[in-house]
Order: structure tokens, then C-alpha cells, then sequence
């Protein structure tokens, strides 16, 4: 028994290390900085909470809370949704789904450099190809990349369109693995597609959903790529209006040299993400099914 448990100590040992060097130990050492008054270089000089009583009166950081938490609330809901329907769809015996599955994945391993790059030409109110579209149908298009209005309605719909593809396929395997045989014994009792689908379909993959959901709320919280490009060389209100945590934490990093101070951004949003991801888990056992 113990030489057992050692082997299994000595396989799991690489892991851990690569936890304690590239996860737990930087989270410990970005709390100590976010005690500190440290520059970019050099060493920090202990300040105690004052980064954070500062990070609470400061508007900037307000706006940054607020544009995360508004493009979670918009980007999961309608992504996991969409995604949900489209795995559903390419789940039943349709002509090349095989195809129509590796189109709605390609976006999701594009970088996310280049999709912003194409997207905000594609945006553009003089040329690009969405407002083209939007004419077709007599509606005038907005000016996205010069109205605060719609410039971070774009970047949702952006970041929807390029992580539908993740979370169909996981939604997809999820639904490869509910037993036919529950379909067959509700169609015998006269059940709709649409009563299958909400009755069967969804309590059964909602272990894939819990997964989805769980990773898109981290996500979302974490967005940068994408804010990055579309707000590039942007200032005033445009940059306020999608600047997000992460944008923010890069900005008083690498920018303004405040590590200390970016350090204790980054530690409030480690404590949102922690605490939004231990409600789903406190709540997993409430509509969470597992056979």
C-alpha cells in the first residue's frame, strides 16, 4: 500500500508543482504586490491596504467593474444559449452537420488578434459589411466603432460569435450521451420535439451546461484580447465605455507602472470570480442532474 501511494504521489507531482509555480504561488505573490507601492522595477515599499482604499474611490476602476460584470451579463446567457440550440440542431440527422460543426468551431481557435482586426473593419459605418447587410433590410446602421453607444454592443457580439463554437462542441458531447431511449418511450406518449427538448434534453445535459456556464462566467470576467484591439488608440469616452478589469489591470501595469496598484485590481477580481464561481456550486445541486 504505501509503495502504491508513493507512485501515485510521484505521477501527480509534476502537476502539482506546475500549480504551486505557475498558479498558487503567483496569486500569493500579486496579493503581496497589491500591499506595496511597487514600480515596474525595483523592489515595492509596504503600504498596507492603501491600493485598496484608493481602488474604491477611484471612478476609472467603478467604470472597469461595471463594464465586465455588464458584458458577463450579456455575453453567457445569449452565448450559452445560442450554442445550446445549435448543438441541439446539429445533434440530429442533418445533411453535412459534420461540415456545418468544424464552421461554427473554426472561430473559437482563431486568434483573437486577428478576429478583432477583421471585425472592426467589418463594423466600419462608411464600409464595412454589417451595415451593408443592415440596408438590405431598410434599417439605417449604427456608427459602432464612433458611438459609445453601440462601440461595446459590437465587441459582445463579437465575443458571442467567437465562443459559440467551444460551447456547442462540449454541449454536444453532452448530448451524444443521453440514452435514445427516453425519446422513444416520450414520443410512444405523444411528447412534441419541443416537450422532449425541455423535458429531456436540457435536465440531462446539464452537467455539460454547468461546465459551459461555469467557464464562460470566468472568461467574460477575464476578457481582454478583444477589448484590446477594438479600444486600441482609442481615448476618452470611447475608451471608457468598454475599458473592463483586466484592460484596466494591464493599463496601470504596464502603462503607468503600478504594479502594486494593478496587483490590488487584480485580487478584487479574484475575489469576484471566486465568489461568482462558489454560488454556481452552491446552487449546482438545485438543477444540476446527474444519472
Amino acid at each position: 500500500m504505501k509503495s502504491e501511494n508513493a507512485w501515485g504521489y510521484a505521477f501527480i507531482m509534476p502537476l502539482l508543482l506546475m500549480m504551486l509555480v505557475f498558479s498558487i504561488g503567483p496569486i500569493l505573490f500579486a496579493f503581496y504586490m497589491s500591499l506595496t507601492d511597487w514600480k515596474l522595477s525595483g523592489s515595492g515599499v509596504f503600504i498596507g491596504l492603501d491600493n485598496f482604499r484608493e481602488l474604491f474611490r477611484d471612478l476609472t476602476v467603478q467604470t472597469e467593474i461595471k463594464n465586465s460584470l455588464i458584458f458577463t451579463f450579456f455575453k453567457v446567457p445569449i452565448g450559452v444559449a445560442i450554442s445550446m440550440v445549435l448543438a441541439y440542431l446539429l445533434n440530429e440527422k442533418l445533411p453535412f452537420k459534420g461540415m456545418f460543426r468544424v464552421i461554427y468551431f473554426l472561430p473559437s481557435i482563431t486568434m483573437a488578434v486577428a478576429v478583432g482586426l477583421v471585425w472592426r473593419y467589418l463594423f466600419n459605418s462608411q464600409y464595412g459589411i454589417v451595415n451593408d447587410i443592415l440596408s438590405w433590410f431598410s434599417i439605417q446602421g449604427p456608427y459602432w466603432m464612433a458611438d459609445t453607444k453601440y462601440f461595446f454592443a459590437a465587441i459582445i457580439l463579437v465575443a458571442i460569435w467567437q465562443g459559440v463554437g467551444y460551447d456547442m462542441i462540449i454541449l454536444l458531447a453532452g448530448l451524444q450521451n443521453v440514452p435514445m431511449m427516453y425519446y422513444e418511450a416520450a414520443r410512444v406518449e405523444g411528447a412534441s420535439s419541443l416537450q422532449c427538448f425541455l423535458k429531456i434534453t436540457i435536465p440531462l445535459v446539464t452537467p455539460s451546461l454547468f461546465f459551459v456556464i461555469i467557464m464562460e462566467f470566468m472568461n467574460s470576467l477575464k476578457v481582454f484580447d478583444l477589448i484590446y484591439i477594438f479600444i486600441n488608440n482609442a481615448f476618452g469616452p470611447m475608451e471608457q465605455a468598454a475599458r473592463t478589469m483586466v484592460y484596466g489591470i494591464y493599463q496601470k501595469a504596464f502603462v503607468y507602472s503600478r504594479m502594486g496598484y494593478a496587483s490590488a485590481e487584480a485580487m478584487i477580481l479574484f475575489a469576484i470570480i471566486l465568489l461568482v464561481t462558489l454560488f454556481q456550486f452552491w446552487g449546482e445541486r438545485k438543477w444540476v442532474y446527474y444519472e
